[in-house]
């Protein structure tokens, strides 16, 4: 939808309707901008605009609607015909609460009736999106919760997705932080898709070929080129995934990219462009000290430009009911009964959301009766994950599989994730290679793993140790 609103109006600015468009908040930071240059990540720095009219705005709060605008210029060593700004017509519209939205004809012709009609409504539904993104989180469109803490997170959500800087995801593993990116990256209007790299799985050999691609030739074994995963990634976002885990070899060349948006495939001279947003992840307390956490110090500033720190769920309770009652499908048909939300609400959840999900996966699976009471009670602990039914998550995964689905994109998300344990893991693998004749090449195709691939396929086999052993089926 946002996509859809910067559409019209880059639409109004190439009929010249328009000279400048802009989105900034009542803290004075510039959100996002189209149209005539604008310099400055701040109203009181920047310049382009009539700062006395956006000052205004931000004192009352008000729609602003004027016409044959004259601004002066703070620098004063500018020449007298730099000095002024001229605008035949300006509005300014509050959005989504504490935004608003800048629209000015420039030196242009004034607005007519028609125009200003269009910039009203595009206004409106701009801060109906923005809404619904920092709304209470009862769709999958929000963030479940009615804490302090989640309301402040989805109201950053709101504002970041307009932006293009990096966001950095803090939190424990399990609080949401791929989630969170994928709401982000569905709100920002980007056209192209988000691309998850969970850095620890990938070789530090491999680490820069996997990311930047690489040309024909450029090692040994290299018949033929291939794209990074920045290439895929191109017009959407790229998250990294435990960004602390990126080689520190390689971190030099990852600043590059997120400060200039470019970057040379392995073995070609030529740099790339890139249109990627970077978002990051990491479960490590970073604000600590991010040369003790793995990452050089300016490459952890650049991508925290705009952080997001999500609270574990043992520091806010009351957000336990929404987020059950979020994922009630999981109990299959059953009911939350007598002593359910007592047990719930007595548990510390060490794992945070992603282990209160897969205790309603196991209850909904193992427990029986149209409610579910204090027998929740056996489904949580730190031994519940084996007895869940290995079968049940077996078939899942052969079900995907079989559907076209990649290995990475599912058995291998599930492991690291804690979703699947390395057992499960190794027995998944070892029937599948019974299948293909014992060989992992034909197990990494029938595993729908691309043949550049393989290399990395082989190396997470011996890393992890589940490399399928020879003749157990």
């Amino acid at each position: 939808m946002i996509q859809a609103i910067k559409n019209r109006l880059w639409h109004l600015l190439e009929g010249r309707d328009v000279s400048l468009a802009m989105v900034y908040g009542r803290d004075g930071r510039i959100l996002w901008h189209c149209g005539r240059r604008v310099s400055g990540e701040t109203i009181d720095t920047g310049s382009g605009f009539p700062h006395s009219a956006i000052r205004r705005t931000l004192t009352d709060g008000a729609a602003l609607e004027r016409e044959d605008v004259v601004d002066l210029a703070e620098e004063r060593a500018l020449p007298a015909s730099a000095q002024a700004l001229f605008i035949r017509s300006l509005l300014v519209l509050p959005i989504g609460g504490d935004l608003f939205l800048y629209v000015d004809s420039g030196s242009k012709d004034a607005f007519d009736r028609s125009d200003r009609e269009v910039i009203r409504a595009l206004g409106e539904l701009l801060g109906d999106t923005l809404a619904t993104i920092a709304g209470a989180g009862d769709g999958p469109a929000g963030i479940a919760g009615t804490s302090e803490a989640m309301v402040h997170v989805r109201e950053l959500v709101a504002r970041y997705a307009l932006e293009e800087d990096p966001v950095l995801l803090l939190g424990e593993t399990g609080v949401g932080k791929t989630y969170l990116a994928g709401l982000i990256h569905r709100h920002s209007g980007r056209r192209g898709r988000l691309v998850s790299v969970h850095v620890p799985s990938i070789p530090e050999t491999l680490f820069e070929r996997e990311m930047f691609g690489h040309v024909r030739g450029a090692f040994t074994g290299a018949d033929r080129g291939r794209d990074g995963l920045v290439a895929e990634a191109e017009g959407g976002s790229l998250l990294l995934d435990e960004v602390s885990e990126v080689p520190r070899q390689f971190q030099a060349k990852l600043l590059e990219l997120v400060d200039s948006r470019r970057y040379r495939r392995v073995g070609e001279a030529r740099e790339q462009t890139a249109d990627v947003r970077i978002l990051a992840a990491s479960n490590r307390a970073l604000d600590a000290g991010p040369e003790a956490a793995g990452l050089r110090a300016d490459l952890y500033y650049r991508l925290g430009v705009l952080p997001i720190t999500i609270p574990p769920l043992r520091g806010r309770p009351e957000d336990i009911k929404a987020l059950v009652e979020q994922h009630l499908d999981l109990l299959r048909g059953k009911r939350p009964g007598s002593g359910f939300w007592e047990v719930a609400l007595a548990h510390d959840w060490p794992g945070n959301v992603r282990e209160l999900i897969q205790v309603l996966k196991r209850a909904g699976i193992q427990l029986e009766g149209p409610e579910i009471g204090r027998e929740l009670e056996t489904v949580i602990g730190r031994g519940a994950v084996e007895v869940v039914d290995a079968e049940a998550v077996l078939s899942e995964l052969e079900a995907a599989i079989g559907s076209g689905a990649s290995f990475w994109d599912t058995a291998w998300r599930a492991f690291l994730d804690r979703e699947l344990n390395r057992r499960q893991l190794r027995l998944f693998l070892e029937r599948h290679h019974a299948r293909n004749g014992s060989s992992l090449k034909q197990l990494a195709a029938a595993l729908n793993i691309e043949p550049g691939e393989y290399p990395r396929f082989v190396a997470a086999l011996h890393k992890y140790g589940v490399r399928p052993a020879k003749g157990r089926w």
